[in-house]
């Protein structure tokens, strides 16, 4: 089992910030937010940790040398491409994987009893919720869709786990999303493609619980989670 972690963005919405700190590396308790999934991640005992960078990618080399474990990933499209091209370059390690959004910020560690054995999207329920990625289960809760939705339903929270048999699915249709009119949109991620293979993957759901964790995707977002935890 390891963690990619996705980690190349430029982070535009934070504007002036994230012209000279990456905002996967804004501090929370003072402590780099990156850096606090990684020690979570280590406290359970999952090691091999891979982090894609591209914007200010220097500014993760030290990671390596704290924690053994973790391995950087370069990607030099990251200004021209979208994160399936971040993705394509990690697909080596892709297997029995936790994916996590660099931009997630955990109130606590989740990854102490999270052992799941089936590919599996772990969701949320977000106060004021905008549109959000929302799956759709049937009846014996495997995921069968997803709709971009601001219902107040579940929606992914930015981790998910792949069992090695939907790696090896993802992995085989992999090619057909690398073309350059696709890895160019703004408005495609790597996500988009397990969505494609719905029918062939076998996903479930975990809900976590409400304020387990946040996601900050500008400066509101960050002042919010910073204003709530002091």
């Amino acid at each position: 089992m390891n963690a990619i972690i996705l980690a190349a963005g430029l982070g535009s919405r934070f504007e002036e910030w994230t012209k000279t700190k990456h905002k996967a590396l804004l501090p929370i308790n003072k402590v780099p937010n990156l850096e606090r999934t990684i020690q979570f991640l280590i406290e359970a005992k999952i090691n091999e940790i891979y982090i894609v960078t591209g914007h200010l990618a220097n500014q993760f080399e030290y990671l390596t040398k704290k924690f053994p474990g973790v391995k950087l990933i370069f990607n030099k499209m990251y200004k021209e491409y979208n994160s399936i091209y971040s993705f394509k370059l990690a697909l080596p390690y892709f297997e029995d994987s936790f994916i996590i959004d660099a931009d997630t910020v955990f109130l606590e560690n989740i990854f102490l009893n999270l052992k799941p054995i089936q590919s599996t999207y772990f969701t949320i329920i977000r106060i004021n919720q905008e549109n959000e990625w929302c799956p759709i289960l049937d009846i014996n809760q495997k995921v069968i869709d997803i709709k971009i939705t601001d219902e107040q339903l579940p929606s992914l929270s930015g981790v998910s786990f792949w069992e090695m048999k939907d790696c090896k699915i993802i992995k085989q249709h992999f090619s057909n999303y690398l073309q350059s009119q696709n890895l160019k949109k703004p408005s495609l991620y790597w996500d988009n493609i397990p969505l494609d293979l719905i029918e062939n993957l076998n996903i479930t759901i975990s809900q976590l619980k409400q304020n387990t964790l946040y996601e900050m995707d500008n400066q509101k977002d960050y002042l919010k989670i910073i204003k709530s935890i002091t």
